[in-house]
């Protein structure tokens, strides 16, 4: 009551802790996320310079000083400017960063001109990216042929060539285990991929079929009596001809990615797409012919035996190759191929685990 000097009760109370309602350790967290977020995310800010990159036509080629002063002279003579003519410490490429983007396609045709055919020159574009970001693992966005520009290929992998290949080393299997074990018989190999072999007897036959089953489990056989004659059709399960064609498709892979890594495109796709397709993507090249040629471009595998010491010119040929260790060599081989790729079925490397 008033006048009695008795203390007033407050009915709330408020605490400075509690306008603060997430601990501490919350607010650094999302600081740390927003200064990262915004780390990784500077070199946008960065776009990458028009440039042409000049390669070897093989992974042996190198490319030294003398080959980036024809560049540069080419380039000076045409009036072209550019900056940056950087030459890799590999030895492997050499990459010209030029002012504007028009004067891309002119440069690649005055280069090759002045450098000639034996090297791959390219469009690309460089990163300019500070090294201190470079450094944490942050890399600018890359962007799509949508946005940035470039080339799309959708190539399809002759399987069905490769799988008549295959069946032609397992008619040849056939028929040398056939001659090992002097059974007589006829083996072809007929349209729809089915290999037929024809014999006198029904004895013949079935040693023939314990023989190709000893050696080539994996095939199915079906024994018949054909006109008089006591038939053996031998082909491949669905599972072996998938095996056959992934094995193709991979191996073309395998090419596909090591002829763009050479041409230096930034962020480069090649994969696979259904059963026989693959689709390569390449941003930033413009000229569509180049990489055409590039990509489409042909390698033939051949056994020679080295040649004799006492080999008259006419029965050897010079090839040159390169050593790791010891740099590039001469090899005298035979002329004549004891073997080609097309006869080569499959191929892996490995270690003899003996020596």
């Amino acid at each position: 009551m008033p006048g009695t000097g008795a203390g007033l009760t407050p009915l709330a109370t408020t605490n400075s802790r509690s306008m603060n309602r997430y601990p501490l350790w919350k607010y650094l967290l999302l600081l740390l996320v927003l200064v990262l977020g915004l780390y990784y995310a500077a070199p946008n800010l960065y776009p990458p310079d028009p440039a042409v990159q000049i390669s070897g036509e093989s992974s042996a080629s190198e490319l030294d000083a003398s080959a980036a002063q024809r560049v540069g002279a080419a380039l000076d003579e045409a009036g072209i400017a550019y900056f940056g003519l950087e030459v890799a410490e590999s030895k492997k490429n050499i990459l010209v960063r030029l002012e504007h983007r028009d004067d891309q396609l002119r440069a690649q045709k005055l280069i090759k001109r002045a450098l000639g055919d034996e090297f791959v020159v390219a469009l690309n574009l460089a990163p300019t990216t500070p090294k201190w970001l470079m450094a944490g693992g942050a890399q600018p966005m890359k962007l799509g042929l949508d946005l940035s520009g470039g080339v799309h290929f959708l190539l399809q992998v002759d399987t069905d060539a490769a799988l008549k290949r295959r069946l032609e080393f397992y008619e040849t299997g056939i028929k040398r285990k056939l001659r090992e074990e002097r059974i007589r018989g006829l083996v072809r190999l007929q349209d729809d991929g089915v290999i037929r072999a024809t014999f006198r007897d029904a004895e013949s036959r079935d040693k023939a079929s314990a023989a190709i089953r000893s050696e080539f489990p994996e095939a199915s056989r079906l024994a018949s009596a054909v006109d008089d004659s006591f038939v053996l059709d031998v082909s491949l399960s669905e599972a072996k001809i998938k095996e056959i064609v992934d094995y193709a498709v991979s191996q073309n892979l395998t090419t596909l990615r090591n002829r763009v890594n050479e041409l230096g495109v930034a962020e480069p796709l090649v994969q696979r797409q259904g059963r026989n397709q693959i689709v390569v993507e390449l941003p930033g090249i413009q000229d569509t012919a180049e990489a055409k040629r590039i990509l489409g471009k042909t390698a033939n595998l051949e056994f020679r035996l080295e040649a004799a010491y006492n080999a008259t010119p006419a029965d050897k040929q010079e090839f040159q190759f390169r050593d790791e260790s010891r740099g590039p060599r001469t090899a005298w081989l035979e002329r004549e191929v004891v073997i080609t790729g097309e006869r080569v079925a499959n191929a892996q490397a490995g270690f003899d685990s003996q020596t």
